[in-house]
Parts: C-alpha cells; structure tokens; sequence
C-alpha cells in the first residue's frame, strides 16, 4: 500500500512539475526563435522597403506629371475650337443687336440714324466684363467701325496684312460668297496670329467681325491650368515645380522647404534638354521632368530620400518598441501561464472526475452557444443580403444621376427651339404694340401660341424628371413604347449631331419589368452609340434600334456604325470603372450598371457583338421570368 502511495505522489508531482518545465523550455525557446526572427527581419528588410518607397514614388510623379502634360495638350488642341467657339458667340449677339435694333427702326427713322444706333450699340457691348471689339466695314472696303481708331472712317480695301496678304479683300470675298467664315492672319508685324470670324449683315452692304489672338489665349491658357496646379493639395513626400526656360514660374511649398537654395537656384539648369528622371546625389534628391512644347514649360516633380528615411526610421522604432512590449508580453505571460498550470496540475490530480464533468458541461454550453451563433448568422446573413440588394439600387439611382449630364444636354436640345420660336412671339408682339397693330386677337392668338410652347417645355421636364425617379416595383409595360419614349427623349441630342436613327419595332409584346431601369439601360447604350460614332468622326452616323419577338426571348438590339469593339477589351468592356472615352469623359459604370440591371433586375441577359463597321450590343429579356 505504502508502494501504491508512493506512486501516487510521484504521480502527482509529475502532474505538477512537468507542464511546467515544459512551459519554461518552450517559453526560452520561441523567445530565442522570435528574437532572432524579427532581428534578421529588420535587418533584410530595410533595403527593400527604401526601394519600394522609391519606386511607388516614381510612379506617383510620373502620373501625376503625365496628367499635367496631357492636360496642357488638350488645352492646345482644343485652342482653335474654343477660340472659334467664342468668336461665334461674340458675332451672334451682335448681329442678333444689329437686326433687332434694324427691324425696330428702319421704317420710322432715316437710314443714318439706324445705322448710328447700330454702331452705338456694337461699341458699348461688353464680354465678361471686358469690351467686346467688333468692326464692320462695308463691301467697298470703308471701315465703318474698328477698335483701332486710325482706320475708322478710311479705306481699307487695299490694306496687307504682315504677311503681304489682302487681308481686307479675303474678309469681303468670305462674308459675301459664304454669308460667314474664319481666317487666320497677322493684321499688324507687332502681333501675333489672330483667328477673325467675318458675318454678312444683310442689311446696309455692311458685314461684321471680330478677332482674338491665339497667343492671347495660350497665355490664359496657360495661367489658369497654372492656377488649377497651385490649388491642387500637395503629397508630403513630393513636390511639383512649373519652370518656363530660367523662369520660376511655380514652386509648391514643400519643394520650397525641401529644396536647399544652391539645389533651387540650379534647378532650370537640371532640366533643360533632358526628360525623364534624374538623382541629385548631393541632395539625395530624384526629379522627374516632362517638356511641355506648346506651353514652353519644363514641369518637374521630386522627391528626397530622407523623407522615406525618416518615415522608415519611425516606423522601425514604432515596430521595435512593439516588438519589445510582445517579448516582455511573452515573459509575464508564461510566468502567469506557469502559475496558472501548476495550480490548475494540482486541482486536476485532485479532483479529475469533477474536471471530467465539468468539461462535459462546458461542452454542452458551448454547443447552445453554438446553435444560438448559428441562428444569429442566419439572420445576419438575411439582413446582409437584404441591405446588398438596397446598395444596388441605391447604386443604379446614383448611376442615373450620373448621367444628369448627359439629360441637362438632351433638355438643351430639347428646349432650343421652343425657345428660339418663344424669342419670334415676343418680338412679334412687340413689333404690333410699337406700330399701333396689336389688337386683342392678334394678342391671344401670340398668348395661344407661347402657352402652346411653355406647355411642350413643360411636357419635357416631367419627361426627364420621371426619369430619375427609381422604380418600386414592376409594371406590365409593352417593350416597343418604352423604345419609343426613349427615342423621344435622345432624338433632339443626335438630330444635333447630324445622326441618323432608325427604328425596326417588329413586336408589341408586354412584360413585367422596372420601366425606368429599362429606360435607362437603352439610353445608355443610345448613348454609346452617339459617343462611338462622334468620336470617330464616321461621315454618315447611324444607329439602329430594334425590338423582335423569339419564342422564349424579348430581343432589343441597339447597332452603330461607329468602328466597332476591339477584341481585347471585349472581356472588359462589361467590367466596373472600364471606359475607352478616357478620365475626363468617362465613369466606366455604364456598361456596367446596364449589365446588372438587365441580368438581376429584368431577368435577362446582355451582350456585344460585331456588326458590319460597328457594333450591336443584344439584350434578351426571358418572357415567362419577367412576368
């Protein structure tokens, strides 16, 4: 018995002694390991991750400069346009001025007091804020009006521009065989090239015209994208730097700070005739420089390696001072451990039977737990489905108010004409009111009229702003209307743009579906379609809607002309954020958001095909799904 006994203390003692003479070993041991671990760790790691800063660094000035550059470029590609733009705004006011004013009066006044009012009212027009120079000279080539007061009142026919041409001869040829027209001259050898657009009057053998200097407008150019980049916020780590030939024309405030005054004062020497990136080793400095042609700018972006040095440093020190609380965690923990085991070893050769029920218990606890986990995922995962589902339609609705854009343009169409025959009204009235005809019929029939008018303009808000009001449950709707609602809201954008559009609705079949959704899907790819074929400049654009009934399916194709898709981004093309129109012209959520919708909200599916010289995109709605 005293054997047994023995036995049993030796048993015991076991029990006790050894988890914790295992605990110690293991607690030496992984301490050891992970000591040497995480040293070897730092030391491997700091030259890689210096390298990687620097890298992720050159790739952020690269993008970013490229956007400046490319933004410069757009800038001056779009110079000539933008320039004609305004000189077709300018010409329009005036002459609209000039013919009003010639209607109003020139069958109760003299013909000299007319024209009087005319020029009176040219001179004292105004753009934004700034005089609106417009000159009219008349067909023998006598300058009746001009921003140069030397040549009003004097013959001008035979005048040479700095380059020899007759000028004045091209203006009279261009206004009286085209009625209006461009052309680029240097009217004096002090100034540079200006864009003059020439307008035939009608009235008075005059014709008018205005001018601006290309130059003049490159430098506005270039001062307000100079002023977008000063406003843009700075990066820490970089900074930017606009330099024209010696010139300083912008430094950010960091590169202020950053750069030391020797670097600052060579920095127009660092550049010049080289692009790409360079490293300063004196400063531990890396710039990356773009030449700017058109705009004659060297744009710079650099960054010091002492910045990432010191980024590196702290976060070192951070992981270090980490890495010293888990050793000292590991320590306390396992002296806390020891104790706990040796007082738990010595309960459990005490009392191993109520530790055996007690585990039996625990075990039953944690199976409740368990079931009562379960049942609470389940209904977590309802309410995250129910909530993914409300995200989507939330971003369907925000999907159209991307495209408000777009509707704001289609209004315009919409409206312009309206607008213009509303302008013909007034002036109608006020043509009777000023020659004593304006009798009580004449008033209510131009009150009829302008009613008429305000009522379709109306007519067309409630089009568009029923539009963006998101579908709460499903309509019996017949496919081929919805087609032509659409049509009715695009036809005035691509009447502007000269583009054909052809319907071919072979079915009037109806089906349960989200009528706004399917408004906007169709709108979408009408748009597409409008954006392929302008932007490839296609000479006879052309888009085909067609709707036709297949025993299982509703199919609505939507066909351009427009060059078709490429075969490498046919896989993308349906994929969010993808966009071939570029940044500053696409969300990529389109195509996107016209997949989701058909495939999980119309219970149909979508794809794109090539057709001829363009492409067809094809949605099949299923008949019995939808209903």
């Amino acid at each position: 018995m005293r054997i047994k006994a023995l036995g049993e203390r030796w048993i015991l003692r076991l029990i006790i002694i050894m988890p914790l003479v295992t605990l110690a070993i293991l607690t030496v041991v992984i301490t050891s390991f992970y000591i040497e671990k995480m040293n070897t760790y730092f030391q491997q790691n700091n030259a890689r991750y210096m390298s990687e800063y620097i890298a992720g660094e050159k790739r952020k000035g690269e993008v970013y400069v490229n956007d400046i550059v490319t933004l410069a470029d757009f800038i001056t590609k779009s110079l000539d346009k933008k320039i004609k733009k305004e000189l077709d705004e300018r010409l329009f006011i005036a002459s609209n001025s000039a013919e009003m004013i010639y209607r109003k009066y020139h069958k109760i006044r003299s013909a000299k007091e007319v024209k009087e009012h005319i020029l009176d009212a040219l001179s004292a027009m105004t753009w934004y804020g700034e005089k609106n120079y417009v000159f009219v000279t008349d067909y023998e080539g006598n300058n009746i009006l001009s921003g140069s007061q030397d040549l009003v009142g004097r013959n001008i026919s035979d005048w040479e521009d700095a380059d020899g041409r007759a000028i004045i001869l091209e203006e009279i040829q261009v206004a009286r065989k085209y009625g209006e027209g461009y052309i680029e001259t240097r009217f004096r050898k002090e100034t540079g090239v200006q864009i003059i657009k020439v307008k035939d009057f009608g009235h008075y053998n005059w014709f008018f015209g205005t001018g601006i200097h290309k130059q003049r407008a490159l430098q506005k150019a270039k001062k307000q994208l100079l002023e977008l980049i000063e406003s843009a916020p700075q990066e820490r780590s970089g900074f930017i730097g606009i330099f024209e030939k010696e010139h300083t024309l912008y430094l950010s405030d960091d590169q202020q700070k950053t750069m030391s005054d020797m670097i600052r004062e060579k920095m127009p020497a660092y550049i010049q005739d080289r692009e790409g990136w360079r490293e300063l080793p004196e400063e531990k400095t890396h710039i990356f420089v773009r030449y700017v042609e058109a705009f004659d700018w060297y744009i710079v972006y650099g960054f010091k390696e002492g910045y990432f040095t010191e980024v590196l440093q702290a976060e070192q020190t951070k992981s270090y001072e980490a890495f010293e609380q888990e050793v000292s965690f590991i320590i306390e923990a396992s002296a806390a451990i020891a104790l706990l085991v040796g007082l738990l070893s010595f309960i459990v050769s005490r009392r191993i039977i109520v530790i055996i029920e007690e585990y039996k218990e625990e075990l039953e606890h944690r199976e409740t737990e368990l079931r009562e986990l379960n049942h609470f995922l389940e209904a977590r995962v309802r309410e995250e489905v129910a909530a993914h589902r409300k995200k989507e339609k939330m971003l369907i609705q925000q999907s159209k108010m991307a495209a408000m854009g777009d509707m704001i343009s289609l209004i315009a169409h919409q409206w312009r004409q309206p607008l213009n025959q509303m302008s013909y009204v007034l002036m109608n009235i006020d043509a009777a009111y000023e020659y004593k005809e304006l009798t009580p019929e004449y008033l209510e029939e131009k009150v009829k009229e302008g009613t008429k008018l305000l009522e379709y303009m109306s007519h067309t808000i409630d089009d568009f702003k029923n539009f963006f009001r998101p579908d709460k449950a499903r309509s019996e709707e017949q496919i081929s209307e919805v087609m032509r609602h659409t049509v009715s809201l695009v036809k005035k954008s691509l009447d502007a743009h000269k583009i054909t559009l052809e319907t071919d609705l072979q079915s009037d079949a109806s089906l349960k579906v989200y009528r706004n959704e399917l408004l906007q899907v169709i709108l979408n790819l009408i748009t597409n379609a409008k954006d392929a074929v302008v932007m490839n400049h296609v000479l006879s654009p052309k888009i085909i809607l067609t709707v036709i009934e297949e025993k299982e399916y509703i199919e609505i194709t939507v066909c351009d002309n427009g060059g078709g898709v490429a075969d490498d981004i046919k896989e993308k093309i349906f994929e969010p954020y993808f966009s071939t129109k570029g940044e500053q012209r696409g969300s990529g959520l389109g195509l996107y958001m016209a997949k989701t919708i058909v495939e999980e909200h119309l219970n149909g599916i979508i794809t794109v095909e090539e057709h001829g010289d363009g492409a067809c995109f094809i949605i099949r709605l299923r008949k019995e799904a939808a209903l």
